[in-house]
């Protein structure tokens, strides 16, 4: 992994901020170069220790050496680069949503197949080690049978002129595919299945805009669970698990990473209540993972299908509530 060649397409902030670091904390390849149409790549580059800057990201592309690209564009341009990447023979690790439905996903399998690259989808959290306990707990009978799911994500966000891009809906944004998303994983990790039932209602700040708070109820065979996101609420960023016996809850569930601390599982069963604590590092544990998907050239068959189970179930969402 260590002779890896990573090429982040586009000058974000999540990479700046969380995905080039765990790359190199990792130790699971160098950051070789970085592309962005607006011009920002030299500085973008200088200010990281980034050895080469392009001014598109065809630039970047067309490089030989660049092994594998991490995208970290809009919305609507994930499954567009992602395509053109794996045309060009790169491996792609994509940030979520990878797609905006599944004829979008269609497209991008079929390029990745065709190309003979690996194609992942970048939700962090996946990688979390609380998972594995929480799917122990569960297998183990720590709170019966489980009955319902409450999951939420929130955060405040300003709204600012220009807009944010997560508040431009030719772009993609919106608080479902923003932040809802991750909820929705959740259910379909925990499930393994597509939602038999959904209802949705949503919120926006003017008529024709993206939605910024949105609840979903759904159905999994007999569970039931409920979904919330929005921008306009403090920080939460949790789920809550509920048996016939006992509760699993889960307030570090998305963003174990803002803590300086490790994260918090907390069982509890009538007068009983225990916090486990499990340490991870949930965006270098996914450069890890990705990495070896790349050296061996194996695919994730449950990390594929999951995402194909979210990429669905978004699609049905934002039908439902005109997203």
């Amino acid at each position: 992994m260590d002779g890896l060649r990573w090429g982040v397409l586009g000058a974000a902030g999540i990479a700046r901020t969380a995905m080039i670091p765990a790359i190199r904390r990792a130790g699971a390849g160098e950051v070789l170069a970085v592309s962005s149409a607006s011009g920002r790549a030299p500085g973008y580059a200088a200010d990281l220790g980034i050895a080469r800057a392009y001014g598109s990201h065809e630039e970047l592309l067309a490089d030989p050496e660049v092994d594998v690209v991490y995208v970290a564009l809009p919305n609507t341009e994930h499954a567009r680069w992602t395509v053109a990447a794996a045309e060009a023979g790169k491996h792609v690790l994509c940030e979520k949503p990878i797609v905006l439905g599944l004829a979008e996903l269609d497209a991008v399998e079929a390029a990745a197949r065709r190309a003979g690259v690996q194609v992942a989808e970048a939700f962090m959290y996946r990688h979390h080690p609380q998972l594995r306990r929480v799917r122990e707990l569960l297998d183990g009978g720590a709170i019966g049978e489980l009955v319902t799911v409450e999951s939420s994500f929130h955060f405040t966000l300003a709204r600012t002129e220009p807009p944010n891009i997560r508040l431009r809906r030719d772009l993609g944004g919106g608080a479902l595919n923003d932040i809802g998303c991750y909820p929705v994983d959740l259910l379909g990790w925990l499930t393994g299945s597509e939602p038999d039932d959904l209802g949705v209602v949503s919120h926006r700040d003017e008529p024709g805009g993206v939605a910024t708070r949105v609840s979903v109820t759904a159905r999994y065979g007999a569970l039931t669970a409920n979904l919330h996101c929005s921008f306009d609420a403090a920080f939460r960023a949790e789920a809550r698990l509920i048996g016939s016996e006992g509760t699993i809850h889960l307030p570090d569930a998305f963003r174990a990473d803002r803590r300086d601390a490790p994260a918090r599982v907390v069982v509890e069963r009538s007068e009983d209540r225990e916090v486990l604590e499990v340490d991870g590092d949930q965006y270098g544990a996914q450069a890890t993972w990705f990495a070896e998907r790349v050296r061996t050239g194996t695919a994730d068959p449950e990390h594929a299908a999951l995402t194909r189970r979210t990429a669905a179930t978004l699609e049905g969402i934002a039908r439902l509530g005109d997203l």
